[in-house]
């Protein structure tokens, strides 16, 4: 039997809209699905090739937010494979060690002293540059081509990315993969992530920077603003709606 993909309930972790990126979207259906779906079933959804649709899903399988089984089927054949996501517990024991070896780490940045933010936004301009640059050498282009590559590239470090179409320059930032270690010291996490938008802007040649980034408006929302490009030590943060962890 089909797996019923209905709408889904927006609940901060995934983006929403036709410029959110694709494994974002894939991640929501996953969640939002009653049963199993097939490969076949999430491309069309996402509309992209079904080569393309498995690549996004076994990805999610290897990173242990995504489960995989053989269906059962009436007619002889191959069984399809049915992918489930394991959204939203994220009880994964690698992600875990993860998560927790990234709290001790921005703690001890966090102590280093008053310059630890200026340090880690130039740590993340050179990893933003060091990642694009990896990815093989790509040609000119226009601006909303290079935003549009930067988009997929968040999207495929789970920030759950979206360029609204009623506000241009805005870049929103759905889901926060380190929220609990952004929460002990905003100013350290958060000044990475611009470091290594900025670096990865850099990198394809923009002329556009994030010059602004406002910190959880709403749960797992974060507002970040384009502007023309500047030389900057860090990017202008705004996280007094920033809600402190629980202890």
């Amino acid at each position: 039997m089909a797996a019923r993909i209905e709408q889904s309930v927006f609940d901060g972790t995934t983006g929403r809209g036709d410029r959110s990126g694709r494994r974002t979207h894939i991640i929501q259906i996953l969640r939002d699905a009653r049963a199993p779906v097939t490969v076949t079933q999430v491309a069309q959804e996402v509309g992209v090739h079904v080569n393309t649709a498995r690549f996004h899903l076994e990805a999610l399988v290897d990173a242990g937010l995504a489960t995989r089984s053989a269906q059962s089927r009436d007619t002889p054949g191959r069984p399809q494979m049915g992918y489930l996501g394991t959204l939203p517990n994220q009880t994964h024991e690698r992600a875990h060690s993860y998560r927790l070896l990234a709290q001790m780490l921005t703690t001890a940045v966090a102590q280093s002293g008053s310059g630890s933010a200026r340090w880690m936004y130039q740590a993340g301009q050179d990893w933003g540059r060091r990642m694009t640059a990896s990815a093989g050498p790509s040609a000119a282009a226009e601006e909303s081509e290079i935003v549009e590559r930067l988009v997929e590239r968040l999207d495929a470090l789970w920030f759950a990315p979206e360029l609204p179409d009623d506000q241009p320059g805005k870049l929103l930032l759905h889901n926060c993969p380190f929220i609990d270690s952004a929460k002990l010291s905003p100013g350290v996490v958060c000044q990475l992530h611009a470091g290594m938008i900025n670096g990865t802007l850099a990198e394809m040649g923009s002329n556009q920077r994030l010059v602004r980034l406002c910190a959880e408006i709403d749960p797992h929302l974060c507002t970040g603003e384009l502007g023309e490009a500047r030389q900057m030590d860090q990017v202008e943060l705004d996280v007094a709606n920033l809600a402190p962890l629980d202890r």
